[in-house]
């Protein structure tokens, strides 16, 4: 193992809080064991942020080393049954490692789109269904190059697909030798595994509840309806990716390359049903106890490359995609003394901290020194270029342009990487931060709640302007005291969105989300109309 670059395993974890990792929260009412022994032997990030504050915008920029508000989706997330986001020609961070003599594989939740094939019709008949009572739109969002979530979308997904032929474009074409998952969350149709390019078992049934709220408790052990495999059963999945997660790992240690693990965990996304293991056990509610089975499965991983004798040979990345969901129950848990945010403002969705602001774990002992803290700010975008460093690899013009490394960070200098960083809200709005300083162009945060509705109507403008240092939980607005900084910091935001890119390089083109090419997100920027311009059909 000595002559071989690092294996890498990234473990992304699903709505897990900053305030849930008993390590970061010293309050915390969940005691995860098994990631405070990781970052006893790594180094924990606590200044670290997701590009978004929802699922699949943060995968794409993890996977992409891209702000994912670059890519066709400016809000809200792909259902289930949408066409593929990552565009076709772009390099994933599974692309580098592979084409660096990596094994690759991905098991979990995708959350992407695939190239899925259609059928011409909606088809109600092979599933029983009335199309009186579940009507279909001939325009929708995540289909025929649209990602606008205002043109509509269907409250029952994956009626269209043919389940027989294989998807044409996913996780094999974006860089991963192996793939493992379901298309989505736990909660979202199609309820279908994929192995490869095929769909394990086909579609014939029907489940779920109708108009699922996933803001609050109402429905926390309940899922979306839409079309299901008769043997799909929503408590057995996580377990399931945990089992071919390690026969991954088994697999992969048999080859005398390196391998990369890509592991986007269904926990801790609703519904809320642990394992008959892990009932009970937290004492603070279902929530508390889905974090410990979480816990569990990455403590059986740790062990795994422990018993293989390569952990000190692997770059081990723990974090989460966005904060934690108002499905957790935040009331119900405050009762028992644990804030899933902790000391943030907000939840998942929000532009506040507590919707993006993540807990990150690295463990690489060759590099990190063990029960180590950095308190820089870092973006999970910056991955990519920090793999990209340790292992020689270099990266065209037109790949990872908002991704910066880490890794004088990992080596332990207390310096700082980043100048700024940019987060984006679920309705889209964006935060830009400088330093301390932090601008958000969003009213009332940007939540889930107003995400479903489109962005036409909604207020995108400077709104909110906080000093981190001095108010790390963003109660003091000082929008108005700061005239230029709120320029100076529009002008910054101003110039990565136009140019394409954060970093330095040839400027790139970010991609449009509706045939007109409107994005009322970045109205307030001066020359908007010129600017988008550019961007609708001919």
């Amino acid at each position: 193992m000595a002559n071989k670059k690092p294996n890498v395993v990234i473990i992304f974890a699903d709505d897990l809080g900053y305030g849930d990792v008993s390590c970061f929260n010293p309050e915390s009412k969940i005691k995860t064991k098994n990631m405070d022994k990781l970052a006893e032997v790594g180094m924990r990030f606590t200044d670290t942020h997701a590009t978004s504050a929802l699922c699949t915008p943060s995968r794409y920029g993890l996977l992409t080393g891209r702000y994912n508000w670059r890519s066709s989706l400016k809000s809200y997330v792909v259902p289930g049954d949408s066409m593929l986001l990552i565009e076709e020609n772009r390099k994933t961070i599974a692309h580098l490692l592979k084409d660096n003599g990596y094994n690759t594989a991905a098991i979990g939740k995708w959350h992407l789109g695939l190239k899925w094939q259609l059928k011409d019709h909606f088809d109600y008949e092979k599933f029983g269904l009335n199309p009186d009572e579940i009507p279909g739109k001939e325009t929708r969002f995540g289909r025929d190059g649209i990602f606008d979530i205002s043109v509509g979308r269907m409250d029952f997904e994956g009626l269209d697909i043919d389940y027989s032929k294989p998807i044409t474009f996913g996780p094999n074409q974006l860089g991963f030798d192996y793939f493992y998952g379901t298309p989505a969350s736990l909660d979202q149709p199609p309820f279908v595994y994929i192995e490869n390019d095929r769909v394990v078992e086909e579609a014939t049934e029907v489940t779920g509840t109708a108009m699922l709220d996933r803001t609050g408790v109402t429905d926390q052990t309940e899922w979306q309806n839409g079309v299901a495999a008769p043997n799909f059963v929503h408590r057995e999945v996580p377990d399931n990716m945990q089992k071919k997660a390690l026969e991954v790992i088994d697999r992969f240690t048999e080859d005398d390359k390196p391998f990369f693990l890509y592991y986007p965990n269904h926990l801790v996304h609703g519904p809320l049903i642990p394992n008959e293991q892990f009932e009970g056990k937290s004492g603070i509610g279902p929530y508390g106890d889905f974090v410990l089975q979480l816990d569990h499965y990455v403590g059986e991983i740790v062990d795994k490359l422990k018993e293989k004798g390569i952990f000190e040979d692997t770059i081990f990345i723990l974090s989460s995609d966005n904060g934690a969901s108002g499905v957790a129950d935040f009331e119900g848990l405050k009762k028992h003394g644990h804030n899933p945010s902790y000391i943030f403002k907000g939840i998942k969705g929000d532009i506040w901290e507590g919707g993006h602001r993540e807990p990150t774990i690295i463990s690489y002992p060759p590099m990190i020194q063990g029960g180590t803290a950095s308190n820089h700010m870092i973006s999970q975008s910056d991955i990519y270029r920090s793999i990209a460093e340790i292992i020689g690899a270099k990266i065209t013009d037109d790949t990872a342009e908002d991704s910066i490394s880490n890794i004088p960070l990992w080596q332990g200098k207390n310096e700082s990487v980043r100048e700024d960083i940019v987060h984006s809200s679920a309705n889209g709005g964006f935060s830009i931060r400088r330093g301390d300083w932090k601008l958000e162009l969003v009213y009332n945060g940007g939540g889930l709640a107003d995400s479903r509705k489109g962005a036409e109507g909604q207020m995108f403008q400077p709104a909110e302007l906080y000093d981190l240092k001095e108010d790390i939980s963003e109660t003091n607005n000082l929008i108005h005291e700061h005239p230029e900084l709120v320029k100076s910091l529009k002008e910054s935001l101003k110039e990565y969105i136009v140019k394409g890119r954060s970093t330095p390089g040839e400027p790139q083109e970010n991609n449009r989300n509706n045939p007109s090419g409107e994005w009322p997100q970045i109205r307030w920027m001066d020359g908007y109309e010129e600017y988008i311009a550019r961007f609708k059909y001919d």
